[in-house]
C-alpha cells in the first residue's frame, strides 16, 4: 500500500489540554448563545489524513516537570503503530466527542474522526464518511433524508443536535465501509493496526496495546465481539473492531482488483438491503477470506454497571466498554491513569480489578430504589403472574412463594438457592441472580413500584477467591 502524505501531528501538551478543556466547558454553557446563524457558518472541507500529534515544544514551562507513567501515555510502547477511527454523528458531536479530546485522544498519536458531515471541532477535521457514497443514493435514497437535512442545517447555521433521533440509525450503516477505505488508504507505513470505535465507546489504551503485542499484524486479523445476522458472523461496531494491516491490505487490494467504481457500487447495493454497517464489514472481509476472530469479552458491549461479573470475564483484560456516558469515559480514563502509574505499561488490568475499584464497595449494603438486573429466577405472586412471563405461582416451592412478600423473604429465598449471589424485590415480585451485576437506580423512573436490591457478600468473595493468581486470558471466547 502506498502511504499518503500526512500532516504533522499536533502536540498534546498540558497547556493544550487545559485550553481544550476550557473550550469544552464553553461549548456546553454558551453553545446556543454564540452559535452563528444564517449563512455565516461555514465548515471547511476536512482532509482525509489521520491526525497526528507532535512532541511538546522545547523550553516550555513544563519541560522540567517529571512525567508519571500515565502522563507519557502518548509515547506508550506500540502507540505509534495504531490508527484509531472514531465514528460519530453531527447530531451528537458536542455531547459525546469533547470528553474524548481530554481523555482518549491525549494518548492516541494517530486518529481520524468520521461523521455524517464535514466540519471542524476546534482545529480538528471531522471527515464526512458519507461523502464517498454515490450521488444516486445520497440524493434520492430515503436513508439519506437526515444527511440532506444536515447539509441544509449546516448551510443555515442551525443547531444540528435538534435533528437527533431523526433517521440516524438508517444513515449510520452507510458510514462503515467508506470510512474504512478512507482510513486504510491514507494510513502511513508505520500503521500496523486499525481500531474502530464509536463516540460512546471507552477504550483502555494500555490493555489494547498489550493485547496487540500478542498478535502479528502481518497476518489477517479482524477481531471483535461476535454477533450473528443470518449466516454472517460479524464484529459489533459499537463494542469496538480491531483490524490488522494485513487484513486492511487485502480489502484494499480487492477493491483495486475489481475497480473502485464497480466495487463501491456493488457494496452500496448490498448496504441498501442490509440492516447494519458492521455486518457489511464482515461480508467484505469474508470475500477476501478473513473471517471474524472472536474477541469477547476483551471487546464487549456492556458498561461497568450492566456487565455480568462472571468467570469468563474475571481474569480477562477489559479493553472496551460500550453505551458509556461521557462521565464514564472520564472515570475509566482516570482509573487507567492510576493503574499505569502504579503498574506501568506491561501489566494489564483485568475485569476483577475494575470490579474491585468501581463495584465492590457499593454492594456491601442493600440499595433501595435500585434495579440490580437479577434475572435468573423470577418469583411472582399469583395476582401479578398473569402479566409476567414466569413460572406459575402454584408451581413455586413454599419459600419461593413467600419470597414475594418482603425483601427479607426474597433475600432468604436467594440463600436457599446455592448459586444465588444477588436478589431484587418489589411487592409481589422477587428476582434472583446467579451472576453479579450492579445495575442502576430506578428512583427517577416512573414506576408503580420500585426495587430494593441486595447481594450475598460471602458468596461473591468465595467466587473471587477461586481465581486468585489466575493466568491472564488474552484469547477471546
Amino acid at each position: 500500500m502506498t502511504a499518503s502524505t500526512t500532516f504533522k501531528s499536533r502536540g498534546v501538551t498540558a497547556t493544550r489540554i487545559a485550553i481544550l478543556f476550557l473550550a469544552v466547558v464553553a461549548i456546553y454553557i454558551f453553545r446556543d448563545t454564540w452559535l452563528p446563524t444564517g449563512s455565516s457558518y461555514k465548515s471547511q472541507p476536512a482532509s482525509i489524513e489521520p491526525i497526528q500529534h507532535t512532541e511538546p515544544e522545547q523550553g516550555t514551562q513544563y519541560e522540567d516537570i517529571k512525567q508519571t507513567a500515565s502522563e507519557s501515555c502518548f509515547d506508550a510502547p506500540g502507540a505509534d503503530n495504531v490508527l484509531v477511527m472514531l465514528k460519530t454523528g453531527a447530531t451528537e458531536l458536542y455531547q459525546k466527542l469533547p470528553t474524548h479530546f481530554v481523555t482518549t485522544f491525549t494518548c492516541v498519536p494517530h486518529f481520524m474522526i468520521f461523521s455524517d458531515l464535514a466540519q471542524n471541532f476546534a482545529d480538528y477535521p471531522i471527515h464526512d464518511a458519507i461523502a464517498p457514497v454515490s450521488k444516486h443514493f445520497r440524493e434520492h435514497h430515503e436513508d439519506f433524508e437526515l444527511y440532506r437535512k444536515l447539509q441544509q442545517y449546516q448551510a443555515e447555521g442551525q443547531d444540528m443536535s435538534k435533528l437527533k433521533g431523526d433517521g440516524g440509525w438508517n444513515l449510520d450503516k452507510w458510514k462503515f465501509l467508506p470510512m474504512l477505505h478512507q482510513a486504510f488508504e491514507s494510513a502511513g507505513d508505520n500503521i500496523e493496526w486499525f481500531i474502530l470505535m464509536e463516540a460512546d465507546t471507552s477504550v483502555s489504551w494500555t490493555n489494547l496495546l498489550q493485547w496487540l503485542k500478542t498478535m502479528d499484524h502481518t497476518k489477517p486479523y479482524y477481531l471483535g465481539a461476535q454477533n450473528v445476522i443470518g449466516d454472517t458472523t460479524f464484529a459489533h461496531g459499537g463494542s469496538g473492531v480491531v483490524m490488522s494491516r494485513k487484513a486492511a491490505d487485502l480489502l484494499v487490494q480487492n477493491r483495486r482488483r475489481i475497480g473502485k467504481v464497480g466495487y463501491d457500487e456493488m457494496w452500496e447495493e448490498r448496504t441498501s438491503t442490509s440492516c447494519c454497517g458492521d455486518e457489511i464489514i464482515a461480508r467484505a472481509f469474508m470475500e477476501v477470506n478473513v473471517p471474524l476472530t472472536p474477541a469477547w469479552p476483551l471487546i464487549q458491549g456492556e458498561t461497568v454497571s450492566s456487565v455480568d461479573w462472571k468467570e469468563e470475564h474475571w481474569c480477562t483484560p477489559a479493553v472496551t466498554w460500550h453505551h458509556v456516558q461521557p462521565i464514564e469515559v472520564d472515570a475509566m480514563f482516570q482509573f487507567q491513569s492510576d493503574w499505569v502509574d502504579d503498574h506501568g505499561w506491561d501489566t494489564p488490568y483485568l475485569f476483577r480489578d475494575v470490579f474491585a475499584h468501581f463495584i465492590e464497595r457499593h454492594i456491601t449494603v442493600n440499595r433501595t430504589s435500585w434495579n440490580n438486573l437479577s434475572q435468573d429466577k423470577r418469583f411472582v405472586s399469583s395476582a401479578l403472574s398473569a402479566t409476567d412471563d414466569t413460572l406459575g405461582f402454584d408451581k413455586l416451592q413454599p419459600f419461593e412463594q413467600k419470597a414475594v412478600e418482603s425483601q427479607d423473604a426474597c433475600a432468604e429465598a436467594c440463600m436457599q438457592h446455592e448459586e444465588c449471589v444477588q436478589w431484587m424485590f418489589s411487592p409481589g415480585r422477587c428476582y434472583i441472580g446467579e451472576v453479579v451485576r450492579f445495575g442502576r437506580s430506578d428512583e427517577r423512573e416512573v414506576l408503580d413500584e420500585h426495587w430494593t436490591s441486595g447481594w450475598v457478600h460471602e458468596r461473591i468473595e468465595a467466587f473471587a477467591r477461586k481465581f486468585e493468581g489466575c493466568k491472564v486470558k488474552w484469547a477471546g471466547a
